[in-house]
């Protein structure tokens, strides 16, 4: 998340659109890595309440787990749209670029 927040200040302050690209990854796998350590605490606090040595009547996911999920949801959204972004503009004409024509005039 530092790096991509890094690149986009990068790309802010000294106009380099190119930077957007390297942000959005950045971004999409601090995503990645947000929601692989919410499934692991999830699976932990199942297998604990499966297990025999422990009694639980009843368990709940606090807030923390709400804002983990959020935040999962807010990286992958920034870095898709960073990524959307930074891709190239399609021509009017797509046919131009695959048969080397000469672009119509306007």
């Amino acid at each position: 998340m530092i790096l991509g927040t890094l690149c986009m200040l990068g790309s802010v302050r000294k106009g380099k659109d190119y930077l957007h690209k390297p942000a959005g990854m950045f971004y999409m796998f601090a995503g990645l890595c947000a929601i692989i350590s919410v499934e692991v605490m999830r699976q932990s606090v199942k297998r604990m309440i499966e297990s025999e040595e422990t009694i639980w009547m009843e368990y709940y996911y606090s807030w923390s787990f709400a804002c983990a999920c959020t935040g999962f949801v807010l990286l992958l959204l920034s870095g898709i749209g960073l990524l959307l972004l930074s891709m190239p503009q399609m021509p009017r004409n797509p046919w131009e670029t695959c048969m080397d024509a000469e672009p119509e005039q306007i």
